[in-house]
């Protein structure tokens, strides 16, 4: 151990010391510079927390606004609900219910119920009349005992529960619901939240974040992702804590027991209402981009770091290897003479020494053996062997020893010596010069016997000569390959098959697979890997480069001849054969057949698929070309049974020659398809060759005949069954096509439908009369340029039929005329009474609120328009008419509300409309008046109404007062409600003034109502 240190490090100097200690500096340098790094990525960290914290702060705050805003809403909607049913008036509560349904999206509002004092449900807005079909009580829900006890005034948000009606998760919010001061029940508006939870995922763009709504005492309303997990449960007390009465908002990092996610939350209150808004964003999602950053500084830091400590390393090795670089070559000499003796044949060294002598400064006891001549025992003898060569060979040898000299070059001979002994012996000799510091150059060479090689090759040549003549009768080439030498050898056929003279160049393996062409070598290479380890059969057709700069299709065939006692080939034989006519025969005939429309198959009379086209190959799944192997025709056949039947096929093309039939076929995707199937045979005259199917893909005929039969069928039915009258003329309009029974039926005509096709559209002209003007004053059969007209015809039995005209066309093309005819006496009756009941109050018999607001859009279109240049707009409300309720009944009060209608209406210009917006609210619309007209004609009102009595059967007669608020309208305003708002504020003020009194909008008292 001590002499491996002392002889690795012993021997340092003061080069290799101040190599290692720059090393250590710059270790040290490093060091301190990854400290810096690393606490710059934790600075990093800290700015992505925070504006992470930020980021879920502003979306919670943001969320809790559009909370609140939906709450708001609903609370709205909720004291609407609850003053119409309080008005005891069904028909208008139930249309509020369908009003508000309708003004919220699809899903929001589940149920919208009403529950007596008792707690039983009295309506439900799931069932079509409103009145439940089964008794259903929420005595003991939570949002019923709430207003039942009197704990809360106003809109209650309760816990989501199973609605006993709808049998859905809903949030409720209720509202009690009160008659003169008395509790008479609950309003309860069933929230989806589905509806809430799909809101709050279409916020994020990552799966991982979430949005949870819950109560101030914890319980879950909503929750943008597993809500369905959560619905019913509440947030885990410790949770629950962090949301002190006393915070509006905070944040908090947890990782949720639904999912097991840990995220970053911010929480919010809901302003005005009891519910909590919480954001959650995923924590690793948020700190990946921060993180990547880090990852990726660090990754190149230390990928610089260890190339440096890499460098310095490589330093260190380098001056240690050059300690030990003498004591090595020291050592390697030694071993390298023991190893010499043990080489068969002879290591040796020539040395050209002064007056151009041959010198001989080491030569291994094995030269010596090979020439059969005892070793000298001292260096540097003359060269002194050559009159032991041959004598056939000695004017070769000294010509190759004299050309390598004067040049310079390796020397490498094969030549005859003949022993003491008279022995003839081959050896190869091969050495390489060396230029000698000194400027001298000396050989290094080997020499050994080959003589058995040689008797060897010697038959080879002899064996290789007779098949070269056996290969040129039939034109192919032949080559050979030694593997050792890696040395390519061709014969003069192969030369002038590529246009080249012969031996044009010498070959090895690497230059032989750079004449092959590109697109062919990884082919030829893995077939002869194939061929050589498995011993497969090493035939391939490639493409070799001529002399012309082209390509020749060449098939190249081999065979491993001679291998090592391990298995290593030692030579390989072969042949090239000229196949580019056979080729280009071949491509001509693929590409007829994959440029043809049609598929083409050939099968053998096992009926295996030999061939298929590219197309036949892309239809059906299948090996595009010349198959590798036979596949079964059953392979493409829908069944068995298909498969069986089609062999009749084959029985026909022996008798006739061919045979042609459609015949459905199973596609690559599984699906049947209806192909014309032609089939020939390869040999006529042979009854068992091949067979060449030709197909015609069919199917979409076939599938189109199937259908256009199916929809004829289903449009007579459809006519047959369609519940109005229907009449079909040709294109010339001078013939009947087609009329179904409720024609027959809506017009009284005689006959069946059928005894009328056929027949000129003249004969019908008088059955048809009385609807030659609905039909626009023209005949029937007459053509017209609109494609559609619909009227409404009245007939003298007082039946009302709306004739529609459909002209049938394709394209430019004209077709025909449908003429479509129903009976809507009794839809336009009851269109007309509710159209009458849904525009006019039930007490007064002014318009109500529905109108009113129509009408008042309509003015704004006007202004707009300029068709009016401004108008005024009137609020007013009885005053006291509470007092007048309470005291005199609400017969009494009904009787005010329709005396101040009548002194209204009565008071009206033509233009001009009065509503009722409810309650004892009216509005009143001045057309084409200004602020000052408007406040005059408030006035007046005001003065009529004090001015009279109103009579009451109870009471005699009662005076009553009212309070008016005008706003001028102006083309800028933005909608009716608009108007309303600013007319409502002025009536406010009056209110607020001493009541009896009219006041014009200004600006002051939107401020005041406000504030």
């Amino acid at each position: 151990m001590w002499r491996t240190f002392r002889s690795l490090f012993g021997r340092w100097t003061q080069a290799t010391i101040a190599v290692v200690l720059g090393v250590l500096c710059v270790w040290l340098a490093l060091a301190g510079y990854w400290v810096v790094l690393l606490d710059s990525h934790e600075a990093q960290r800290r700015y992505a927390a925070q504006q992470t914290w930020l980021r879920v702060g502003q979306m919670a705050q943001a969320i809790s606004v559009q909370v609140q805003t939906l709450l708001s809403g609903l609370d709205y909607t909720s004291r609407q609900l609850a003053g119409e049913y309080a008005d005891g008036r069904g028909g208008n509560f139930q249309r509020a219910v369908q009003s508000s349904l309708d003004a919220y999206p699809q899903g929001t509002l589940v149920q919208i119920a009403v529950a007596d004092a008792e707690g039983q449900v009295v309506f439900s807005s799931l069932e079509r009349h409103g009145k439940p079909l089964a008794r259903v009580s929420i005595r003991d829900r939570e949002h019923f005992q709430v207003h039942a006890r009197q704990q809360v005034q106003g809109l209650f948000v309760g816990r989501p529960v199973r609605g006993r009606v709808s049998q859905e998760w809903t949030i409720q919010l209720s509202r009690g619901l009160y008659r003169d001061g008395r509790f008479v029940g609950v309003l309860v508006l069933s929230v989806s939240p589905d509806y809430i939870g799909r809101y709050f995922h279409t916020l994020f763009d990552r799966t991982d974040d979430v949005v949870l709504l819950v109560r101030e005492d914890g319980a879950y309303l909503a929750r943008s992702q597993a809500q369905d997990a959560v619905l019913g449960q509440s947030l885990p007390p410790e949770r629950l804590q962090l949301f002190m009465p006393g915070l509006k908002q905070g944040t908090y990092e947890v990782v949720a027991a639904v999912d097991g996610t840990d995220r970053l939350y911010a929480w919010r209150r809901v302003e005005g209402y009891p519910a909590i808004v919480s954001t959650g964003l995923e924590r690793d999602t948020a700190f990946a981009s921060a993180e990547e950053a880090i990852a990726r500084s660090v990754e190149r830091n230390a990928v610089g770091s260890a190339c440096i400590v890499l460098g310095s390393l490589v330093m260190v090795w380098l001056a240690l290897q050059r300690q030990r670089s003498d004591w090595l070559r020291v050592q390697q000499e030694r071993r390298f003479g023991r190893l010499a003796q043990e080489v068969p044949g002879g290591l040796f060294q020539v040395r050209m020494a002064s007056g151009g002598r041959l010198t001989v400064p080491y030569a291994s006891p094995g030269f010596f053996a090979v020439h059969g001549v005892p070793a000298k025992a001292l260096a540097g003898f003359e060269v002194d062997f050559v009159h032991h060569v041959h004598p056939e060979d000695q004017p070769r040898v000294l010509d190759a020893v004299q050309a390598s000299v004067r040049a310079g070059q390796a020397w490498e001979q094969k030549y005859r010596i003949c022993t003491p002994e008279g022995e003839v012996r081959w050896l190869h000799g091969q050495a390489r010069p060396q230029q000698e510091e000194d400027g001298t150059l000396v050989w290094h060479g080997y020499i050994h016997d080959i003589t058995q090689d040689q008797a060897m090759q010697e038959a080879t040549r002899l064996s290789e000569e007779r098949l070269r003549l056996t290969v040129g009768a039939v034109g192919d080439g032949l080559w050979q390959w030694h593997w050792p030498s890696a040395s390519v050898e061709w014969d003069a056929r192969c030369y002038q098959m590529l246009g080249f003279a012969p031996r044009a160049f010498t070959l090895t393996f690497d230059t032989f697979m750079g004449r092959v062409h590109p697109a062919d070598r990884a082919r030829v290479q893995a077939q002869l890997q194939r061929h050589v380890e498995d011993g497969a059969d090493f035939r391939v057709e490639m493409r070799l480069a001529t002399a012309d700069g082209g390509w020749l299709w060449v098939e190249l065939r081999g065979e491993v001849t001679q291998r090592t006692p391990q298995g290593t080939p030692l030579r390989m034989l072969g042949t090239h054969t000229d196949i580019q006519q056979r080729v280009e025969q071949s491509r001509l005939i693929k590409v007829l057949f994959d440029r043809s429309g049609a598929l083409i198959v050939m099968a053998n009379a096992r009926r295996e698929i030999l061939y298929a086209n590219e197309s036949a190959a892309q239809v059906f799944g299948i090996e595009a070309g010349v198959q590798t192997q036979a596949r079964s025709f059953r392979d493409v056949h829908t069944s068995d049974e298909s498969f069986a039947r089609f062999g009749s096929f084959y029985e026909t093309l022996k008798q006739c020659g061919t045979a042609r039939t459609e015949w459905p076929l199973r596609t690559r995707e599984d699906e049947a398809h209806w192909f014309d199937m032609l089939g020939s045979p390869l040999d006529p005259e042979d009854p068992a060759s091949d067979v060449v199917w030709t197909l015609m893909d069919t199917d979409a005929r076939h599938r189109a005949e199937a259908a256009l039969g199916e929809a004829q069928h289903r449009l007579e039915a459809l006519l047959e069954h369609f519940p109005a009258g229907i009449l079909v003329t040709d294109a010339a309009g001078g013939q009947v096509l087609a009329v179904n029974r409720m024609l027959v039926a809506v017009l009284g005509l005689e006959g069946p439908p059928a005894s009328l096709v056929g027949r000129p559209v003249a004969a019908l002209t008088d059955r048809l009369a009385p609807l030659t003007d609905a039909a626009g004053g023209g005949a029937w059969g007459a053509r017209s340029e609109s494609a559609v007209g619909k009227r409404l015809q009245s007939l003298p039995d007082g039946r009302c039929l709306e004739v529609e005209k459909i002209t049938l066309r394709d394209g430019a093309h004209h077709l025909g005329e449908c003429w479509v005819l129903h009976d809507v006496t009794e839809r336009r009756q009851r269109e007309s009474l509710l159209e009458s009941m849904a525009l006019t109050d039930g007490l007064t018999g002014v318009p109500n609120r529905r109108a009113f607001m129509a009408r008042l859009d309509e003015e704004i279109g006007r202004l707009r328009a300029g068709t009016v240049a401004s108008s005024a707009l009137l609020m007013l409300d009885i005053d006291h008419f509470k007092r007048v309720n309470d005291t005199y009944g609400h017969s009494a009060g009904d009787a005010v509300l329709k005396h101040l209608a009548a002194v209204i209406t009565q008071a009206l210009r033509k233009g001009d409309m009065v509503g009722r917006l409810g309650g004892e609210e009216f509005a009143v619309l001045l057309s084409d008046a200004d602020g000052a007209a408007g406040y005059r004609r408030a006035e007046s009102l005001r003065e009529a109404v004090a001015a009279c009595a109103v009579p009451v059967d109870t009471a005699g007669y009662i005076r009553c007062t009212i309070s008016l608020g005008v706003c001028a309208m102006q083309c800028g305003d933005a909608s009716a409600q608009d108007c309303l708002a600013r007319a409502d504020a002025a009536l406010y003020a009056s209110k607020r003034n001493g009541r009896n009194q009219s006041t014009v909008w200004s600006q002051d008292h939107s401020e005041a109502t406000s504030a």
